[in-house]
């Protein structure tokens, strides 16, 4: 007679294959998708870029919205304050330039991300498009997780002197300009202390 595990048993086994399925989907013997050849469409913003991929199914592979791996660039959304807003303008127009110009363009390791959004490394010309960004300062590394980018709070740390008629540049100590300004000592006045002292 053939025994068969016990519903307990049978629980355990199952939890513990369930626990282990990540550390299996992880592991470096994925594989990932590439596409050569890939035609740019257009861009949204610095990090989220249209293709269309040849050799593939028009539903698939027919304006295909590619986020770039990697970085976190800055947005354009209506809530943007306007120095995230001018930087997210940059980015966007470096990567169409960049893109509309390139005699060829590969998509690497594509997969999914955390939104479901599909996630690949772009090169260009045998260059790399998030390397570039970052370089340039219009884009962040970012590998999930909370963003670390502020271009706003960056932007208010930049000191905006308003220029008067008179003074424009503090005083300066030992021939270097201080900013902000130490404090002007009020020069005592010796007329005062002799009257004083003659009554």
């Amino acid at each position: 007679m053939v025994k068969f595990p016990s519903i307990f048993t049978t629980i355990f086994l199952f939890f513990t294959l369930l626990l282990y399925l990540p550390v299996f989907a992880n592991s470096p013997s994925q594989q990932y998708e590439n596409f050569k050849n890939v035609q740019f469409v257009k861009n949204h913003d610095g990090d989220s870029i249209t293709f269309n991929i040849p050799n593939t199914p028009a539903i698939v592979g027919e304006n295909m919205v590619i986020r770039l791996r990697g970085i976190d660039a800055p947005e354009l959304k209506k809530k943007s304050c306007p120095a995230e807003k001018e930087k997210a303008k940059q980015a966007k127009q470096l990567v169409y330039s960049l893109l509309k110009n390139a005699k060829t363009i590969h998509l690497h390791r594509i997969a999914r991300g955390k939104y479901f959004r599909m996630l690949a490394d772009v090169e260009f010309d045998g260059q790399d498009l998030a390397t570039i960004l970052l370089d340039q300062n219009l884009a962040v590394k970012y590998s999930g997780g909370k963003r670390k980018s502020n271009w706003c709070q960056e932007s208010r740390r930049k000191i905006s002197v308003r220029h008067n008629k008179k003074a424009v540049l503090p005083p300066k100590v030992s021939g270097i300009y201080v900013w902000p300004p130490p404090p002007v000592q009020k020069p005592i006045n010796t007329d005062s202390n002799n009257n004083d002292r003659e009554q």
